[in-house]
């Protein structure tokens, strides 16, 4: 459309011979003169565009301090004078208004000679009557008429020019839709329009058509000037934060750029000389930081340098001295860098000391007391009521947040960088300094947790984490909480978003929390940081705001996909006890009888949906609103329990198998009360993993994530189920086979059924067929009547098979999500898969019956032959 509008300027400046430079006309330099072109240039350069919040009167500091901005109270328009928009500004107000005046007095005065020349043209009154028909006004009608044609006709050009709603209303659009407000927006736009302008005079008419406004701006950062260099990254990052138009401008971005154009970018992270240089990186960084996914570290690899030394340069300053939104963007560029698996192998060889900055980063807030963390205490007695009096958050409470989100995005910055291949010398900087996990604020990260389970796979480091007795508190805590999804980090960032959202939206959610406080039972309670993270972010505020997501960059976070912390506390626990008695002390020693309870109900999932029922049954029958009731159901029925079965089944098993001097026989005995349970839970599994290899010949292989997940769940019970069994007296197990409902022969059939499904080993499930054999291996070890039962249900044949499939992976305890075994088997005293298959088939050897059918099938074999 501005490509037509061009021509079209072009085309009429033909007819009027030539174009003359705007600057040089009195009618466009007396407006800018009066709107003060400098002085707004200079507040918009220190309101820094580029920042997550503007701040008019910068601090002498040269950083930018954190405000706020109230939520819209009374309309759209004065929404838009907030937001900075110039030509709304009182100080502005009467060159706007000149600025439009006299542009209007021209038009005016065209109008005017328009009117007479065509008045004129309609009467044709040039000379009086009695003198037409003398020689000297005979030719003066005619050369009138063409006097006063061409003044019609300049004039209409003019006003079509001038007037034209396509060309002025094309111009408005721009503006708004990609948001170049203020000088420098003006400033793109003009001399957009005048060097496409002047290159379809010049001929390059292709040239001309093909110049769209993100590749023109992109042609200004490539260029040697400072201040094109300025100018073009300033529209090119306010181009990417339109709402409407984003995703079509970055990708016409990413087809122009190539190579040396991104290296440029990237080189613009660097340290600045002057202020303009600083504003460049500014919003070289909100660029980059959308072009992330398309930087490989191997073609740019100067680019971690520029981020440990330039972006995450401040991290040795106090807080208050800090350019809080450099280090924001640096972080928010290496997250998304470390997304990718192939950057990861790089930065393992590059990676300096920018772990020991991601780590400094979390101990910004003093997280030693519960007072300096997002807790639902402080959202609840704090946060809502200041926000219900439509007040803006304090300066602290804002730093306060931003802080915990960027704890929270160092911290899963960590978590991908100690599980990546080579990782040895991450996890080994992590190690010395890993006491940093034990502030109880950073557990309330799900991330921390991660970290603590990619730790606890060494020994060394394992037994150390559990002589903080507060790490092993906030995980149980973590692990039992009412609400499993929470996250703590998509929290803070909705928190930020509260502040732009209606009235009625916060009275919902004060409104919840009154509702909380009257339950008389608090287990039907819900945390209101689970509350406000299931928040649609569409229900915050409405669609014309996403542009307030675009400017404090939190997209990414407020969709963020649901984190399991129950979950992930459950796999820190099970790895923190794996052969680590002290640790199993220590976890023993933290939780109670009930708490015990709780754990052993979380592993059987009719438990876990019977409770759920009751709960929504519960919420359903209270007087809630449709919008909370609809909440609070996605927080009740959240699904994809399997994995987090499989670590408490596995945390069981560790727990049981302690033997040292301290006595807890009473927690013993919950966990093998759940026996019967465990047997059911075995062959429930094995019921639903027949469906699946119906149409598969060897479930091992299999890809779908279901069928993982359920093997998983499998392995873990037969597990806890061998463990049960080896510690309790063998003389109960016929009747934990009644409380089941099982009869001996159903169980061994399904047993068998385990080692048809998992014919070769699968390091998904590393374990499974070694913790069948030795529970059929301690049946027949501990009743010699089980022995009949092997033989009549063919395991013996079957024996055959897994003999021949034998792998080296099947001899560990288990495989760790760094991909590296903890202890040697040789050590542990585990044996090989081959060995426990000859160890059983010996003990069936010795059944009577066993004989006798040998003897059988040696008389059998000349009668075959006879026969064939």
């Amino acid at each position: 459309m501005m490509k037509l509008t061009i021509v079209y300027n072009a085309c009429i400046d033909r007819i009027l011979s030539g174009y003359e430079d705007p600057a040089h006309q009195l009618f466009i330099r007396a407006p800018e003169a009066l709107i003060k072109e400098k002085e707004a240039a200079n507040r918009e350069r220190q309101t820094s565009g580029w920042r997550r919040r503007t701040n008019p009167q910068q601090p002498e500091t040269g950083t930018t301090r954190m405000t706020t901005r109230r939520r819209p109270q009374t309309g759209t328009t004065e929404w838009l004078k907030e937001e900075g928009c110039g030509m709304y500004q009182c100080q502005n107000f009467l060159g706007v208004v000149i600025s439009l005046a006299l542009p209007m007095a021209q038009v005016a005065a065209v109008g005017t000679c328009m009117v007479l020349s065509l008045r004129r043209l309609k009467k044709q009154d040039y000379v009086d009557p009695q003198y037409l028909n003398l020689d000297d006004h005979r030719n003066i009608k005619r050369s009138l008429n063409i006097f006063y044609g061409l003044v019609l006709a300049q004039g209409i050009i003019f006003i079509c020019r001038f007037l034209n709603p396509f060309v002025f209303g094309l111009r408005i659009w721009t503006l708004g839709k990609y948001k170049l407000f203020g000088p420098s927006g003006r400033n793109i736009t003009f001399r957009y329009m005048r060097d496409n302008y002047q290159e379809f005079i010049a001929g390059n008419v292709r040239a001309a058509i093909n110049m769209n406004l993100i590749t023109f701006a992109k042609n200004l950062v490539v260029s040697g000037s400072v201040d094109d260099q300025l100018v073009g990254i300033r529209a090119m990052d306010r181009i990417l934060r339109s709402v409407e138009y984003s995703s079509l401008a970055l990708v016409r971005l990413r087809t122009s750029l190539d190579a040396n154009a991104l290296g440029k970018l990237v080189s613009m992270l660097g340290l600045p000389r002057t202020m303009e240089e600083e504003d460049t990186r500014g919003h070289a960084a909100r660029v980059v930081l959308k072009l992330t996914p398309d930087i490989l570290v191997s073609s740019f690899p100067q680019i971690l340098s520029v981020i440990s030394s330039s972006l995450l340069n401040t991290l040795h300053k106090k807080m208050g001295s800090m350019d809080v939104d450099l280090v924001w963007f640096g972080l928010r560029i290496l997250d998304r860098l470390t997304d990718n698996k192939d950057n990861l192998k790089h930065v393992m060889d590059d990676v300096g000391d920018l772990v020991s900055k991601i780590i400094k980063i979390t101990s910004w807030c003093d997280h030693g007391s519960t007072s300096s963390t997002i807790s639902d205490s402080w959202i609840e007695q704090e946060i809502i009521p200041l926000l219900q009096k439509q007040d803006d958050l304090p300066p602290a409470f804002i730093q306060k947040i931003d802080q915990e989100i960027m704890i929270g995005m160092s911290l899963n910055i960590l978590s991908k960088l100690v599980v990546a291949p080579g990782a040895a010398g991450v996890r080994k900087e992590t190690k010395y300094t890993f006491n940093f996990l034990a502030n109880t604020g950073i557990l309330e990260h799900v991330e921390a947790t991660r970290v603590i389970s990619c730790l606890a796979a060494d020994a060394a480091v394992r037994k150390e984490i559990g002589m903080f007795p507060e790490v092993i508190k906030k995980l149980k805590d973590s692990l039992l909480s009412k609400a499993p999804y929470v996250n703590i980090t998509k929290v803070a960032a909705k928190l930020l978003l509260l502040e732009y959202t209606t009235s009625e939206k916060l009275n919902q959610i004060q409104s919840f929390i009154k509702e909380n406080h009257k339950l008389e039972d608090q287990s039907f309670s819900v945390p209101v940081s689970a509350f406000i993270e299931e928040l649609d972010p569409d229900q915050l505020f409405l669609p014309w705001m996403q542009s307030v997501l675009q400017r404090l960059d939190l997209e990414d976070l407020v969709s963020a996909p649901r984190v399991n912390h129950s979950q992930a506390a459950a796999e820190a626990l099970m790895l923190l006890t794996t052969g680590c008695e002290d640790n199993v002390v220590a976890l023993l020693q933290e939780i109670n009888q009930e708490d015990l309870e709780k754990i052993v109900m979380m592993l059987f999932s009719e438990d876990g949906e019977k409770e759920n029922r009751r709960k929504l049954a519960h919420i359903e029958g209270r007087n809630l609103q449709p919008e909370t009731l609809c909440t609070l159901k996605k927080i009740f029925c959240a699904e994809g329990e399997e994995h987090t079965r499989s670590m408490l089944a596995k945390l069981l098993q560790n727990l049981r198998s302690y033997s040292g001097p301290k006595k807890f026989d009473q927690y013993m005995l919950v966990i093998d009360e759940a026996l019967p349970k465990v047997f059911k839970g075995i062959i429930d599994e094995v019921a639903t993993l027949e469906d699946t290899s119906s149409t598969n010949e060897n479930l091992a292989q299999v890809k779908d994530g279901r069928s993982i997940k359920e093997g998983k769940v499998l392995e873990s019970f037969l597990g806890l189920a061998v463990q049960i069994c080896r510690s309790q007296n063998a003389d109960v197990f016929p009747e934990v086979l009644d409380g089941a409902n099982l009869r001996p022969d159903t169980f061994v059939q399904k047993l068998k059924k385990i080692l048809e499904l998992f014919n070769s080993p699968t390091t998904d499930f590393p374990s499974i067929r070694r913790s069948t054999l030795e529970l059929m291996t301690w049946m027949v070890a501990n009743k010699s009547s089980y022995r009949e039962v092997l033989l009549q249900c063919g395991v013996y044949q079957q024996l055959h098979e897994v003999a021949k499939t034998a792998r080296k992976l099947e001899s560990f305890r288990g495989v760790h999500v760094l991909g590296e075994h903890d202890e040697d088997p040789d050590e542990l005293g585990l044996s090989s898969i081959s060995s426990l298959v000859t160890e059983l088939q010996e003990k069936l050897l010795y059944s009577p019956s066993f004989q006798e059918r040998s003897r059988n099938r040696e008389h059998a074999s000349p009668i075959s032959i006879i026969i064939d």
